[in-house]
């Protein structure tokens, strides 16, 4: 009994000395967290928002679109293109936007066509065009918050790169626009006719009943209506810091949108096919060819509230035309991109009444 006793007693020592020691290392974590989170404050980075208004942006913005890619199951292209946005008031922004291709090397069925085509036709070079606009149903600020990068200009070249870049997370405003969109697009290219046939299980025939069984090619003209919405935040806020760090800010207007597209018009050229038995030009009905006149596409883009600046795109869903190859890709890159206020207005005062 004696021993069990003893043993009872040191198994109890040792709970009561663990238990103190949880305790001791308890407050001392807690003291040194509490007296951390002091100093994390005291040195906390300072700064002054020098100004903050979502709603004094630029009236008109030119993009100059070096890089355009549209893949797309009809024809894949790389070209430029031009785009304008302008923005009445605060109801109101109007688009218009236009691409081709480069040259016919970067118009992938123009290109295949002109190399490997049996019939005759004369082949489209890719264009694209659309004209539409924004209703702002929805027009509000709200308090919001953007990580800005810290940068000094006493960090020059390798020792830049060489820096764990610093960041600060800033509050700010932020413009919500809830918007309903409409507009009219079209467009024309080259596409491989052969491919289409297959897709929607097909044949075409000469005027004897021999079945073509040919490289193909043609050309498809669409032009189609859009009605959707779009959600767009509008930031242009500048901070200055009470440190080495340069002035910063973020002046970003970004859009994210959802169409719904609709074609009344998509015209596929018949063939026009040299029959090597009779030694005629025979032209290839092709009304039998499925059309897909609705078509949707989802996608967002940015750019910049500057006099000089760049901006982005992506959309991507499928494009009214022909049945079974309605599928697109298309991304844009924007540099550079013009923005002025188109204010010709400047302060005059009277000399005599200073006013």
């Amino acid at each position: 009994m004696k021993g069990i006793f003893e043993a009872n007693n040191f198994r109890y020592k040792i709970d009561m000395q663990l238990k103190n020691v949880f305790i001791t290392v308890f407050f001392i974590t807690f003291s040194v967290s509490a007296f951390s989170q002091d100093t994390d404050n005291s040195n906390a980075l300072k700064y002054t928002v020098t100004y903050d208004d979502p709603y004094d942006l630029s009236k008109l913005f030119i993009h100059f679109q070096p890089i355009i890619g549209d893949i797309s199951a009809l024809n894949s292209i790389g070209g430029p293109g031009l785009e304008a946005n302008y923005y009445y008031k605060n109801l109101l922004d109007f688009e218009l936007s236009g691409r081709t291709s480069y040259t016919a090397a970067f118009d992938i069925a123009n290109n295949a066509g002109s190399l490997n085509a049996f019939n005759d036709n004369a082949l489209s070079t890719y264009y694209y065009g659309e004209i539409g606009g924004t209703y702002h149903i929805i027009d509000r600020t709200k308090a919001s918050s953007s990580k800005i990068l810290l940068y000094s200009k006493r960090l020059k070249g390798t020792e830049w790169a060489a820096t764990v870049a610093k960041n600060a997370v800033i509050k700010n405003t932020v413009r919500e626009i809830v918007g309903g969109r409409a507009g009219a697009m079209f467009y024309t290219t080259a596409v491989d006719l052969e491919s289409t046939l297959a897709k929607q299980e097909m044949e075409l025939f000469y005027a004897n009943g021999t079945v073509i069984d040919e490289y193909l090619y043609t050309n498809v003209f669409a032009y189609s209506a859009y009605i959707g919405g779009s959600m767009s935040w509008f930031k242009n806020f500048a901070v200055t810091f009470e440190s080495r760090w340069e002035p910063n800010g973020d002046d970003l207007l970004m859009t994210t949108y959802l169409d719904v597209l609709y074609s009344p018009g998509i015209t596929i050229d018949d063939l026009l096919v040299n029959n090597s038995k009779t030694k005629q030009v025979e032209t290839i009905s092709l009304e039998n060819i499925k059309r897909a006149p609705f078509g949707f596409r989802a996608g967002f883009k940015g750019k910049f509230n500057r006099s000089l600046g760049w901006g982005y795109g992506v959309e991507t869903g499928l494009r009214p035309g022909v049945q079974k190859n309605g599928f697109f890709f298309t991304c844009k890159l924007s540099f550079p991109v013009f923005g002025t206020k188109l204010e010709q207005t400047v302060e005059a005062i009277n000399t005599e009444t200073g006013e």
